[in-house]
């Protein structure tokens, strides 16, 4: 008998999960589910990507209202990609929802055949327009594991984040053959506390080693183009990479908040490459990229979101990568480039600090930690509020754990972060 481990009950779901930790946290799943979802991915002020996973050969259609006018609502068709590897039940499919409003919230429901089911439902709030100031909260995740306590997507949820980024180990695989790799996505996204976020936020995600390939690996990973492939199929992040330079990085803006995800992982040089100026963490094509969009940018705050820690991981982050990292930092303070803060995952804990090579920078560079939100000790997460309304435009980190407290709580002006004449 085959199970819909997306669409099975709570009650259900924790037993498997129990079942999971006795046996192994990251078995595959043997029979993948035949739907999963839907989520919310890549929003503007007028659009949004919504991501399906259905029975190959599918009518998928979806129908979107605006909340408080129930009754009047949009149908969109979605389009099936490219059909993922491996011997799998269904296929993705997306759909670009036009001519929103912004700020404005939304609610939809995924047809599937012509029938409706209310797990495949959700609600999403549009971006702010482009440049203008606002008030939002950015959650930001990594390091999900299946069969570990999942109460943090409740209090996240809690939390009603305006958009949620997640920066790796949203499965741990650890290989880039892509049937192993789809089949742990299906997998994690069964867990329904996690889909909740999904269903109901946008989201943006930026893959770290377990979701990439093996721990660890870097750009000499065997069949990593067909890691690549498979990520942009099972995300609804903007397009990645360059015409000329593949990869998972990408950018996005939020009212005038503007965010680079970069890809720590396609270019990277090998950990254990010496330290000197040939070892790369971004590639020398991906880091022109990043500067020049920070050079660019108009936004009030810069962010850079990436997998790798600044300094906290003495074996697999920029701690080791001293060229590139004082690269970034020098390129920051060169060029005046004022607001950059930076986000980032991996080690299993959360928290925020400023880095002690700020001088190179120009001012004190943050750093906001967050990992572990189902695969640590203290099951933590981040929140970031922007205000860029005020004079004088501000940040609020707050670190959360699973107990529901914030174990920092921390603000800057962007006053704080811009360039002394």
């Amino acid at each position: 008998m085959s199970i819909d481990y997306c669409n099975f009950s709570r009650g259900r779901n924790a037993i498997l999960m129990a079942l999971a930790i006795t046996a192994s946290a990251t078995a595959v799943a043997q029979d993948p589910p035949a739907t999963c979802g839907p989520m919310v991915g890549h929003a503007t002020e007028t659009s949004a990507i919504i991501w399906m996973y259905a029975p190959k050969d599918s009518t998928v259609e979806i129908a979107v209202e605006e909340d408080f006018n129930s009754g009047k609502a949009l149908v969109y068709a979605f389009d099936s990609v490219a059909e993922p590897a491996g011997d799998l039940r269904g296929v993705p499919y997306t759909v670009t929802l036009s001519k929103l409003k912004p700020l404005t919230n939304y609610k939809y429901r995924v047809i599937i055949n012509g029938k409706s089911d209310a797990a495949h439902g959700g609600t999403f709030r549009t971006a702010p327009s482009a440049g203008q100031a606002s008030k939002f909260r950015l959650a930001v995740t990594s390091c999900m594991k299946f069969g570990q306590p999942q109460k943090s997507w409740e209090l996240l949820l809690g939390d009603k984040p305006d958009l949620h980024v997640t920066l790796g180990d949203t499965q741990y695989s650890d290989t880039t053959n892509p049937t192993i790799q789809w089949k742990h996505h299906l997998r994690y996204r069964s867990v329904p506390e996690f889909s909740a976020v999904l269903r109901s936020t946008p989201n943006y995600a930026m893959w770290d080693d377990h979701d990439y390939g093996p721990n660890n690996s870097d750009g000499s990973a065997a069949g990593k183009e067909n890691s690549l492939a498979g990520w942009n199929q099972f995300w609804g992040n903007p397009a990645s990479g360059t015409v000329g330079t593949p990869g998972a990085f990408f950018k996005f803006s939020w009212g005038d908040v503007e965010f680079f995800m970069v890809d720590g992982r396609y270019h990277r040089s090998p950990d254990n490459a010496p330290d000197d100026d040939k070892k790369r963490m971004l590639g020398d094509a991906q880091f022109n990229w990043l500067i020049n969009g920070l050079k660019n940018s108009k936004a009030k705050f810069k962010v850079i979101a990436s997998g790798s820690t600044l300094a906290d991981s003495k074996n697999d982050g920029w701690r080791i990568y001293t060229f590139a990292r004082h690269r970034l930092f020098d390129a920051i303070g060169k060029n005046k480039i004022s607001g950059v803060v930076y986000l980032s995952g991996d080690i299993h804990r959360s928290r925020v600090w400023t880095h002690p090579e700020s001088d190179r920078v120009g001012y004190p560079f943050i750093e906001v930690i967050s990992s572990g939100v189902a695969n640590s000790k203290t099951l933590s997460y981040a929140t970031v509020d922007f205000d860029t309304t005020k004079s004088d435009p501000s940040i609020q980190v707050r670190i959360i754990h699973g107990d529901g407290e914030a174990h920092a709580d921390k603000t800057w002006k962007l006053s704080d972060l811009t360039h002394k004449e």
